[in-house]
């Protein structure tokens, strides 16, 4: 008997029709909306609650369009999911006899199929869940997929006594799936129900403040970026002068515009004030940005441009802008899905008998640290370690250079022919015995002539950095602080020594000759 993953019998015959079609007039329809536009944090609440409850319809329709009105929740969301799509797939045999070979060629052809609907399933990531129902191609030898359609998710509900299990929405309620009709991927981002475990839970609050900040800032634009123009006349002025002179102010532009007596005035007191209070918007707006970004790619560094220097990961911890153990999770998360929902009902509907299957990976290639690798290879030639320059050029993916190429530094076969080049050369092996004393004795004076104004810039960072709480808040110290630190004494003693350094370097150099 034909059973799916739960053990629940198949029907051949029902795989043939579809079972979550949408309906015109019913509640699986196309083009279904919920708006944002009234949201409030009265409202987002009771939205999450109902969701939990079993209703994650409203919740659903929110979280579809933070994608398109979130801009920063959308690209972060896009970014991470085309993290996962982009990954070659591997189809490994179950062993190597002909059979189970035969088998995993087949998985293997399927692949186009599955990878055009690796971009459905990863809406799970957002929503929570994502599901896509097989529509089956019968018309050859083999049971194949023609498609993997993507349902809307508020076409479906979970069960109200367990939480867990999907259930098809109809016009009375709602009913179980068919078995083997669908590919249903979950989201883990936390413990507990599925539906609390997609991020676009906690974006919600970032997306609705995000809103209330664009709002305000777009409010106090239009109160105080807007230049107002005065039209002054006399007492004596007549009534239809004044009338001419408002007009011609008018059809200067839609700005704030007015017109007054010579005698009167109006003062704005408060223009110049509130003009430069406009930052706490924007910094709101970087603030909430960041945490969606850690929330969404867990991290930063490659997501925000307010939070690149230096960096917290190494590049093992970075893969290209999504963390490698978020990219490890998701690729084994949606392999497993598919092996479980796909891969195994392929198998079965096809081959008889079959004990072990054939396994679909995604497999995530670990970075390598090419900085740290030539930092070992610097240090191993320095101490005599003979490294084959083949490997060197595989390595660091640099070609070997043809005979007589030209290469940076010379030529391939490593002869500066020049006139100029061979003079160099002789200078520089004449003066290289007595100028590297020299260097030494001037970079040790630099140092110590530099080191009271060091020493204090050392102690005022020291200081920062303990009273900062966090590293934004040492950042923002330390740029509210940079125009403060005193430069002058040391860039003189810096352009002193760099003189000294120069003159010292065209000494060496006539006396080469």
């Amino acid at each position: 008997m034909l059973v799916d993953q739960y053990g629940n019998p198949i029907e051949r015959a029902s795989l043939k029709k579809e079972q979550a079609r949408p309906t015109p007039n019913g509640v699986r329809r196309i083009g279904q909306s919920a708006s944002t536009s009234a949201l409030d944090p009265l409202k987002a609440a009771r939205i999450l609650r109902q969701a939990e409850e079993g209703d994650a319809s409203a919740y659903l329709g929110i979280a579809e369009e933070m994608e398109e009105k979130y801009l920063h929740y959308g690209a972060q969301l896009a970014t991470r999911k085309r993290a996962v799509s982009g990954i070659e797939p591997i189809v490994v045999a179950a062993s190597d006899e002909n059979r189970d070979r035969e088998i995993a060629d087949f998985v293997r052809e399927q692949i186009p199929v599955i990878r055009e609907a690796t971009r459905h399933l990863l809406d799970a990531i957002g929503k929570g869940y994502s599901v896509c129902e097989i529509l089956w191609d019968t018309s050859g030898k083999y049971w194949a997929p023609r498609e993997l359609i993507w349902r809307d998710p508020r076409w479906f509900a979970f069960d109200k006594e367990d939480g867990k299990t999907l259930r098809l929405r109809n016009e009375v309620g709602s009913e179980p799936l068919s078995p083997g009709h669908y590919v249903i991927h979950t989201c883990a981002a936390k413990s507990g129900l599925p539906i609390r475990g997609g991020l676009a839970r906690g974006a919600i609050w970032a997306f609705l403040f995000h809103n209330f900040s664009i709002r305000d800032w777009v409010t106090f634009i239009e109160q105080f970026g807007k230049p107002l123009r005065l039209g002054r006349y006399d007492d004596t002025d007549k009534p239809a002068d004044i009338a001419v002179l408002y007009d011609a102010v008018r059809d200067l532009g839609k700005d704030a515009a007015a017109i007054l007596p010579r005698s009167m005035e109006i003062e704005f007191p408060e223009v110049a004030n509130a003009r430069g209070d406009n930052a706490i918007w924007r910094a709101l707006l970087e603030y909430l940005d960041r945490q969606v970004s850690k929330l969404v790619l867990g991290q930063t560094l490659t997501a925000d441009t307010g939070e690149t220097g230096g960096g917290s990961y190494a590049l093992g911890a970075v893969h290209n802008d999504v963390r490698l153990d978020i990219l490890k999770d998701d690729a084994q998360s949606l392999a497993a899905t598919i092996n479980r929902d796909l891969v195994r009902l392929l198998v079965d509907l096809n081959f008889a008998g079959v004990e072990k299957r054939p396994e679909y990976t995604l497999p995530v290639a670990e970075p390598e640290d090419l900085t740290a690798k030539a930092a070992i290879v610097e240090k191993a030639v320095a101490i005599g370690c003979r490294v084959p320059a083949k490997w060197f050029s595989e390595a660091f993916g640099i070609p070997l250079p043809k005979d007589g190429e030209e290469v940076l530094g010379g030529t391939a076969d490593g002869n500066d022919e020049t006139d100029a080049g061979m003079q160099r050369r002789r200078v520089a092996m004449h003066a290289a015995g007595t100028e590297a004393d020299a260097m030494a004795v001037a970079v040790s004076r630099l140092e110590a002539d530099t080191a009271p104004e060091m020493a204090t810039w050392i102690g005022q960072i020291e200081a920062m950095l303990e009273a900062a709480g966090s590293l934004e808040e040492f950042r923002a110290m330390l740029i509210a602080a940079y125009p403060k630190l005193s430069t002058e004494a040391l860039a003189e003693k810096l352009a002193t020594a760099g003189m000294a350094l120069q003159l010292r370097g065209r000494f060496g150099v006539e006396e080469g000759k």
